[in-house]
């Protein structure tokens, strides 16, 4: 090994680094974000009865869909859709468990 596959190797590694701290890091915060608002508000439309719609009234402002033609809740669709998928499959996993164990 000598001295210049020695600096090249360094370089790739600061580069590497480089391109893990400042593109990847902020890529993988948006993501997270993202995935937690739409977590958050599935728990407070499915346990709280918090409606997207709604959310303007206190202020006088209604989203209602037959006067505006506006529906907020698009936004819920992925994360409704995800979470019945892992229901779905793990009810299924859980009906080909065996309950009992006798010999």
């Amino acid at each position: 090994m000598d001295l210049t596959s020695l600096i090249e190797i360094v370089i790739a590694i600061i580069v590497i680094y480089f391109f893990i701290k400042f593109i990847v890091n902020p890529i993988a915060r948006l993501i997270l974000g993202i995935i937690s608002f739409l977590i958050l508000i599935y728990i407070l439309q499915k346990y709280f009865g918090f409606n997207l719609n709604n959310i303007l009234s206190p202020f006088g402002i209604s989203l209602n869909t037959n006067k505006w033609g506006v529906d907020l809740n698009w936004i819920s669709w992925p994360i409704n859709y995800c979470i019945g998928l892992i229901k779905s499959s793990l009810n299924f996993l859980w009906q080909n468990i065996p309950k009992s164990i006798n010999k």
